[in-house]
This record gives structure tokens, C-alpha cells and sequence, in this order.
């Protein structure tokens, strides 16, 4: 394959992203919002599950909540399976993830155990009348048209559409709640920004 080809086709991949990422901006409607005040008005942990690709994302998702301030951590919806159930509170929020909406772990298993205990619960689908949609409190779409992927199989577009969905959802509750950049030194004491945020509050 030719030079030019390859960053054609490389150009073509982000294209694909960036237009998915306009169809999910789009579809932004009172789900959102109810979904926001959801996450702000959490007194328990938010808990993120999800399984493959879905599941490393809902670590992302976590760990930027965790950097706001909210306690979140991630899940594993197969070691629900065994014991894991008992990390749920009646608190706390699930943000369950599948594309599909018809995660067998999730629909029979990790969802309605969390409804039985009491937590709330939201989920990121790409598909809303789905048996997982329809389980949840609230259900935001992250549908895509089509993976970037040649086979149209590995998840692409999808995982985009879901990482910025976590991350809109987490941006909008920090500033409702008025988080610092003093709270965000504390939360983010190392690295390259905790540095940062050191020498700015030194001055």
C-alpha cells in the first residue's frame, strides 16, 4: 500500500469519528439532563460496568469521575457472578454500557440485582428499546451508523461515541457542583498536572 493511501485511509478513520461524534452531539436531549442530575445528586458510589470494549471504557469513565470528586470505580459484570453483587448500595448509581443493549450479564443479571437493591441506574446504548434501556431509569444513545473498522466489526465509532459521552456527562456534574482547581490539585496530586497545578497555586 502507497504512502498517500495510507494517510488517506487514516484521514478517512478520524472523518468517520468526527462525524459520529456530530450524530451523538445531536442527539443530546432531557435524557442527558436527567442522567446529569442523576451523577450530581449521588450520595453513594457510581459504579461503571460493562463488558469488553465496553468495560474498558467504563474504566475511563470512572476514573474521570473519580478525578471530579465523585467516587466512582468499575465493576466487572462477570464477577457479579460471584460476589461482586455485594458492592452495590442502595445509594449508589450504575452506568451500565453495551452498545447492544442485550449484554446477557447485564440485562439478566447485574441490573436487576442493582433495581433489587436499590441503586439507580443509567445506561449507554446504541440501541434505546432495548431489553437494557428499558430496565434502566434513564437510557442515553451512543449509536453510530457504522465502525471505522474495514470488517465493520471492532468497535471504532462506537467507543468514541461512548468515551464522549462519559465525558460530557462528568464535565457538565464538576461544573454544576463548582469544583476547584484547588479540589482537582487535591484529587490529582501527581503527574504532569499535579505538577502543574502545584507551581500555579505557589505563585
Amino acid at each position: 500500500m502507497e504512502k498517500n493511501e495510507i494517510l488517506q485511509k487514516g484521514k478517512k478513520v478520524i472523518e468517520m469519528e468526527r462525524y459520529e461524534l456530530g450524530r451523538l452531539m445531536d442527539s443530546l436531549d432531557d435524557n442527558f439532563v436527567k442522567a446529569v442530575d442523576m451523577i450530581t445528586e449521588c450520595r453513594g458510589k457510581i459504579i461503571l460496568t460493562g463488558t469488553g470494549k465496553s468495560g474498558l471504557i467504563s474504566r475511563k469513565i470512572a476514573a474521570t469521575l473519580c478525578c471530579t470528586g465523585k467516587p466512582a470505580f468499575f465493576l466487572s459484570a462477570y464477577n457479579c457472578e460471584n460476589g461482586d453483587i455485594g458492592a452495590i448500595q442502595p445509594n449508589d448509581l450504575i452506568i451500565a454500557i453495551s452498545n447492544s443493549g442485550e449484554t446477557t450479564i447485564l440485562k439478566d443479571l447485574v441490573i436487576p440485582s442493582a433495581k433489587t437493591i436499590g441503586a439507580k441506574a443509567i445506561c449507554l446504548t446504541g440501541n434505546t428499546d432495548s431489553t437494557l434501556a428499558k430496565l434502566c431509569d434513564v437510557a442515553l444513545y451512543i449509536g453510530v451508523e457504522k465502525e471505522a473498522c474495514p470488517t465493520g466489526v471492532n468497535a471504532t465509532t462506537s467507543t468514541t461515541n461512548t468515551l464522549a459521552m462519559g465525558d460530557a456527562l462528568a464535565m457538565v456534574s464538576e461544573e454544576i457542583r463548582g469544583v476547584t482547581r484547588e479540589q482537582v490539585l487535591f484529587y490529582h496530586q501527581g503527574g504532569a498536572w499535579g505538577e502543574k497545578l502545584k507551581n500555579e497555586f505557589e505563585k
